[in-house]
């Protein structure tokens, strides 16, 4: 959707015929061109630009006025801030050409969630709370943010994000306003936000391509049902404490109890594949040395309707060892039954890439780095860094090594 009032005043004609932009080159008006064709008006796309370039170009904290100082245009910060603060244009159909835009990569890929946290100092930015950092391991105050990335080979970039709403944060805000929320905002809990960014794949990209996630700690058995419910192709990290119930020949039955992961991978000692090869050095710290696999289900999605993989059909378990003395050093759960372990596990490492990918490049085009209140603002500011983090990633495409399944 396009918006006729995302601009206070029509841009003179004298500035709308040189578009204020720093930097030109192939990929940068292929991506815009794919990208912002969703604008009606020449000022909305010139904006768009401007903003991208600034995300891009400007040195230190990506705000409004270091932004329009990059570009050369200080004077157009007001306009910059209501293009992404205030207007009503859709940021939808933008993520969605990126991802199609990315996809024509042709790489072999995948969907990675990756769940981040955006400190902040205030109590008024939209959705902040005190909360474990997934991505620090430690207690912070803030937004708790999920992205969905494109990842392949050669490329990595956020396409979609959601912004966990809490409810009290909710109802905090409108205590203290005495309305409702301006943005008409509702609660939004972590599992919804992965389903959220799910659906939005299915819907723009290739059904077929799986989505990869690190689901352990809180609200990991809530991800399991919303990923693997659907039916669609899902890898995703779990606990080696996670009950499931093993669907191996002659094991499975009515009264059957669930067991621990790791000791249904335990049992599968026969299973085992030595990745090693003979004669060659210990391998370094972090590599595996092992993996093995198992069938199982899940115990909360047993005799779900429709037999579809990950409801009543059958997953599989793959756990990877460091060390063959210690119990599994990772455990996986995918629904793509028929994908070789090692497959899996190469399909795994983009979490490695993508965590990387967001504490570098994601820090330098501003993903952290939007400094309004409004949830709408917030939600344009992080499409634009994504196209711009894109526009960076694809300038300095290359593989990603995956050193584990090197040797």
């Amino acid at each position: 959707m396009a918006d006729d009032t995302s601009l206070e005043a029509a841009v003179p004609a004298a500035r709308r015929a040189v578009p204020p932009v720093v930097r030109d080159d192939g990929a940068a008006t292929d991506l815009c061109a794919a990208l912002f064709a969703e604008f009606r008006r020449y000022d909305q796309r010139i904006r768009a630009r401007q903003y991208l370039d600034g995300l891009l170009y400007a040195r230190g904290r990506k705000s409004i006025a270091n932004i329009a100082g990059a570009v050369g245009v200080p004077g157009d910060a007001q306009r910059l801030h209501h293009f992404v603060s205030s207007s009503h244009w859709a940021w939808s159909p933008v993520r969605r050409a990126l991802a199609a835009f990315l996809e024509e990569d042709g790489a072999p890929a995948a969907w990675v969630v990756l769940p981040v946290s955006i400190p902040k100092a205030g109590e008024h930015s939209v959705g902040v709370s005190r909360h474990l950092s997934s991505d620090g391991g430690q207690v912070v105050h803030g937004q708790q943010a999920y992205g969905m990335w494109y990842a392949s080979e050669r490329v990595v970039a956020p396409v979609s994000w959601r912004l966990h709403i809490p409810d009290a944060w909710l109802r905090n805000r409108r205590r203290r306003t005495g309305t409702e929320a301006a943005d008409e905002l509702h609660a939004a809990t972590p599992d919804a936000c992965v389903a959220g960014l799910c659906g939005d794949v299915r819907r723009w990209g290739d059904p077929a391509r799986p989505v990869v996630m690190d689901a352990r700690g809180a609200g990991q058995e809530h991800h399991l049902t919303g990923l693997f419910g659907a039916g669609s192709p899902a890898v995703v990290r779990i606990g080696g404490h996670t009950p499931l119930l093993s669907d191996e020949p002659g094991r499975s039955g009515p009264g059957e109890q669930p067991a621990a992961a790791g000791a249904l991978l335990g049992a599968a000692r026969r299973l085992r594949c030595v990745l090693r090869r003979p004669g060659r050095p210990e391998p370094a710290r972090g590599r595996p040395v092992a993996m093995a696999t198992a069938a199982v289900r899940l115990p909360h999605l047993r005799g779900a309707a429709g037999g579809a993989p990950g409801a009543a059909g059958r997953l599989q378990l793959v756990g990877v060892w460091h060390d063959l003395r210690r119990p599994p050093a990772e455990v996986w759960l995918t629904n793509a039954a028929d994908l070789p372990a090692v497959s899996v596990l190469r399909t795994t490492r983009l979490i490695d890439a993508v965590q990387g990918a967001w504490r570098t490049r994601g820090e330098a085009v501003g993903l952290r780095d939007y400094g309004g209140r409004s949830f709408q603002g917030w939600h344009r500011h992080m499409t634009l860094a994504s196209c711009a983090y894109a526009l960076s990633s694809l300038r300095s495409a290359g593989p990603v090594h995956c050193p584990e399944l090197s040797a």
